[in-house]
């Protein structure tokens, strides 16, 4: 490892900081790593400390339906978005109410989750 590195003119410290930056936090996970024309690093952990997928332990995988679209941005409604996300402004509407929305001028952002539900971030009193 000191030859290789010496040949990039790196030290253990820089090694050290460009594993971290993969979430590798010691050598000693590292099955392969290339140090990429751009100075990156490209690490291959061992096999035992990759994480299970679901596909690896046979989970049930629902199918994603939708993905998440911002419905209202700065107080105005991104209407195309409502058409290609197949909900009413009356839909949407109605989940701001249950959230005690009276106004669109309340809501800075506002989108739909994978799961149909309204994600909504409000303006705080200090602004409109």
């Amino acid at each position: 490892m000191e030859k290789a590195l010496a040949k990039q003119h790196l030290n253990v410290d820089d090694l050290t900081m460009l594993l971290q930056n993969k979430d590798v936090f010691s050598p000693e996970e590292v099955e392969f790593a290339i140090l990429e024309p751009d100075g990156k690093l490209s690490v291959l952990k061992k096999e035992e400390l990759l994480p299970a997928t679901k596909k690896d332990i046979k989970a049930t995988v629902t199918p994603i339906q939708r993905i998440p679209t911002e419905l209202i941005i700065d107080g105005k409604i991104v209407e195309k978005n409502l058409k290609k996300m197949d909900v009413s402004v009356a839909w949407l509407n109605q989940q701001l109410k249950k959230a005690s929305i009276h106004s669109l001028d309340q809501v800075f952002y506002a989108e739909i989750q994978m799961d149909g539900t309204l994600y909504i971030d409000k303006y705080h009193d200090s602004i409109p």
